[in-house]
């Protein structure tokens, strides 16, 4: 049964004629007859009859027309609520992400986006957390992907995954090559971020707690760039794992830090207070659940 039959059976047996249903509907007298007897065939009933000047509708036929109606009713509401909810999907989204994240996301995540939601214009900004962090505090970003935000009463934030931490270089530190303690690493030339970069402030607290110093020879933002300069071996640099998933990497080698464990956590953060947005609703839900997925495999 489908809702086109449905249609145009309703509008026969309004008209009371096949004749002038198929002039309003513009279509064959045929077609309309092929459509009604699929509709008995289904049913086991007949719907109408004919007399001289057209059709009646049979018990069974007025029996069906109420559902009929009452069925293209609900369909006619279904349509319009899915046309107003995309509707309300329009507009600008604006989301920031730290350069390691975005390029490992972005090819999976925004055609996902763009496919759901067709009417909004998305925009990617790429920055240090901290930058962007202080973005959505200012309104200049929807949501962001940052790692280890602070807390904040005007920042709602939304943990996606924990990593670990790895040092990286162009050769491996020790006589193992999946692991090495923090110890080993501090005592290394380090290329790092700046200071207020979340894995600098991770590995220099929890080097402060064993009380060593971090040996940060070269300071550079860029986390590829930063690559680079490790795989010419001019130092050693820490990073999450998730770095390894961009394209064109140089060849490096990856060992975990332990003695302790250090591990940087990937959230959502976005502003606390905010008007009703159903766009940045949905997406940011769409955000959160394809990361997770991502990130797990």
């Amino acid at each position: 049964m489908e809702i086109t039959q449905i249609r145009h059976f309703v509008r026969i047996a309004e008209t009371g004629s096949y004749i002038k249903a198929a002039d309003l509907l513009n279509i064959g007298q045929s077609t309309l007859s092929r459509q009604v007897r699929s509709l008995e065939v289904e049913l086991r009933a007949s719907l109408f009859y004919r007399h001289g000047r057209g059709v009646l509708l049979t018990e069974a036929g007025k029996k069906f027309l109420e559902y009929a109606r009452a069925m293209l009713h609900l369909m006619d509401s279904a349509t319009a609520a899915v046309r107003d909810s995309e509707a309300a999907f329009s507009g600008q989204l604006v989301i920031g992400m730290a350069p390691s994240i975005g390029r490992a996301c972005i090819p999976t995540l925004l055609p996902k986006l763009i496919q759901l939601f067709p009417r909004a214009s998305i925009s990617v900004v790429e920055g240090l957390s901290g930058v962007l962090y202080d973005a959505v505090l200012l309104g200049q970003l929807d949501l962001a992907l940052i790692y280890n935000p602070a807390a904040s009463p005007n920042i709602k934030i939304t943990p996606i995954v924990s990593e670990p931490l790895y040092l990286i270089g162009a050769e491996t530190v020790g006589t193992d090559d999946t692991a090495v303690s923090l110890a080993a690493v501090a005592a290394l030339p380090l290329i790092l971020p700046h200071g207020n970069h979340s894995v600098r402030v991770a590995v220099e607290s929890a080097a402060a707690r064993l009380g060593l110093g971090v040996n940060v020879t070269l300071q550079v933002d860029a986390s590829y760039s930063t690559m680079e300069l490790v795989a010419q071996g001019l130092g050693y640099s820490i990073m999450p794992r998730l770095v390894e998933r961009g394209s064109r990497l140089p060849p490096l080698c990856w060992q975990k830090i332990t003695d302790p464990v250090l591990e940087t956590t990937l959230s959502m953060v976005l502003p606390l207070q905010q008007p009703n947005n159903p766009l940045l609703t949905a997406a940011a839900e769409v955000v959160r659940s394809s990361l997770s997925e991502l990130l797990s495999e």
